[in-house]
This record gives C-alpha cells, sequence and structure tokens, in this order.
C-alpha cells in the first residue's frame, strides 16, 4: 500500500463501493444522502467496519444476507450501509461484486 494508511486504503475503497452503488441502481432509487453518509465516514470507522467484518467473516463466506445485517446492528454500523445492503440484496446481478468488496475489507483488515 505504500505511503496509504490502512484507514485512507479503507475509507478509499468504501467510496468506491458506494459511487458503484449509485451507477448501478441509480441516486433516485437511494435513500436521500445514503452515499454522502458512507463517504463521510472517517478512516478509523472504516478500520471499525473491516474489524467487525473480519470478526464475523463466515456470513462473508457463506453469503448470509441476514447475519450480516445482524452483524451491522450489533456492532452499531451506519445505517446507511444497512440501507445499501438492502438494496443491494434485492439486485442479484451486484451481488458478486458486493461480497468481492466484503471480501477485501476482511483482507485488509487483517493485515
Amino acid at each position: 500500500m505504500g505511503e496509504e494508511t490502512k484507514g485512507s486504503f479503507l475509507k478509499g475503497k468504501l467510496v468506491n463501493m458506494a459511487r458503484w452503488v449509485t451507477e448501478e441502481v441509480g441516486r433516485e432509487n437511494l435513500p436521500v444522502d445514503v452515499i454522502a453518509g458512507i463517504a463521510g465516514r472517517s478512516e478509523l470507522e472504516c478500520c471499525v467496519l473491516a474489524g467487525a467484518l473480519q470478526a464475523s467473516q463466515d456470513e462473508v463466506t457463506h453469503r448470509n444476507w441476514s447475519g450480516l445485517v445482524r452483524l451491522m446492528e450489533q456492532e452499531h454500523l451506519p445505517r446507511e450501509l444497512q440501507e445499501v445492503i438492502a438494496v443491494i440484496q434485492k439486485r442479484p446481478p451486484m451481488h458478486d461484486k458486493f461480497w468481492r468488496y466484503l471480501k477485501l475489507f476482511i483482507e485488509v483488515g487483517a493485515q
């Protein structure tokens, strides 16, 4: 990762994911300011998210949507993330890329 910190790398990936979701779904089909809410997360919050995903990586490995939602609620992770997950879950063509993003968060979080 060079000079980039883990937090800034994760934040960049989270912003990329938010951008991708907006392009796929259309801003008009997302709750107001959901993407700004995700993009506004701090680097520390991104590391906390990665840590939470890492601690529950079985949910990601098994593509367990309900387990992922439960994790988000238990860890009090941002409401915006929960809303985006709900939107993606309804769109099977987005699933593979979404789970790859989460796997990347887990891998980077583990470094």
